[in-house]
């Protein structure tokens, strides 16, 4: 329950427009079509924030790829919004 309590979250939690579990689709310069679904999104006067929510386990080694993975979701949800996006990782 302490992830509530995250500032971040409770951006969230108050944002005008905030979706969980939300699709992503992006298709890459090189034709790569990426999908997933992105924890949380939500906007607010500064634009999106994409979150995804990590474990202290799960990061280890791939830290680099997740990073990579919530950057792409941000950026779907740029492309798909026309407003900016950032990207999160959160651990959890």
């Amino acid at each position: 329950m302490h992830a509530l309590a995250h500032p971040l979250l409770r951006r969230a939690a108050a944002a005008p427009s905030c979706r969980r579990e939300a699709p992503v689709l992006l298709r890459l310069d090189d034709g790569t079509l990426i999908e997933g679904v992105a924890d949380t999104a939500f906007a607010d006067a500064d634009g999106w924030t994409v979150i995804d929510f990590k474990t202290d386990r799960e990061l280890g080694t791939r830290l680099a790829d997740y990073r990579r993975q919530v950057a792409l979701y941000a950026d779907a949800v740029a492309r798909a919004t026309g407003k900016p996006a950032r990207a999160v990782l959160l651990r959890v």
